[in-house]
């Protein structure tokens, strides 16, 4: 699969049920960890390993990120690895995921948040995922965010939203695990 290939893989506008317009996706991440549980170290080398396709097992990433004018985010990554690495990313993740209860990590533009886990569920798609709920809290500001990590072969996905409606998590994960079996020729 070539690179333009790859990007085929992400979420695009039209796949949004609201109002949404593409950003570049640098703006949101490369967050640095600050304190807490230390899986939230964890969780935080691996999304910015994931975002920027550090990892030396990695063939392909892409990143597309999606904001609207209420605040609704939607953050799409895909990363391609070889060697059997996707499953090993994966259970790292779902690991530190699992550990962690809280952390504080500090965002690009040096604003702080406090992040609690508040549901962690298996997911029924691809070949196997799961979803998990934070609350992200700043100053008075509470933020509800759901991830949907999931892979598919050797891609995985990952979701990250922050729209009011927890089913769409659901509904994007799906979208987003059906482009992979489309372009794999993999149910």
């Amino acid at each position: 699969m070539d690179d333009a290939a790859f990007r085929q893989l992400l979420l695009r506008e039209e796949d949004l049920e609201e109002s949404f317009f593409g950003e570049e996706p640098s703006a949101a991440y490369d967050p640095a960890y600050v304190s807490g549980d230390e899986s939230g170290r964890a969780i935080v080398d691996l999304t910015n390993m994931l975002t920027h396709g550090t990892h030396p097992d990695t063939t392909h990433h892409a990143s597309a990120l999606f904001t609207n004018v209420v605040g609704s985010v939607v953050f799409h990554h895909v990363a391609q690895f070889g060697n059997g690495a996707c499953r090993q990313v994966y259970e790292q993740l779902h690991d530190a995921v699992r550990a962690c209860e809280r952390y504080r990590m500090e965002l690009n533009d040096g604003v702080q948040l406090d992040i609690s886990r508040v549901d962690l569920a298996p997911i029924e798609l691809g070949d196997g995922g799961f979803v998990v709920r934070w609350l992200s809290t700043v100053d008075h500001f509470r933020i509800e965010t759901a991830w949907a990590i999931v892979t598919k072969d050797d891609v995985l996905t990952f979701v990250n939203t922050r729209i009011p409606d927890e089913w769409e998590i659901h509904r994007l994960a799906r979208t987003a695990v059906d482009r992979v079996a489309d372009l794999t020729g993999t149910p």
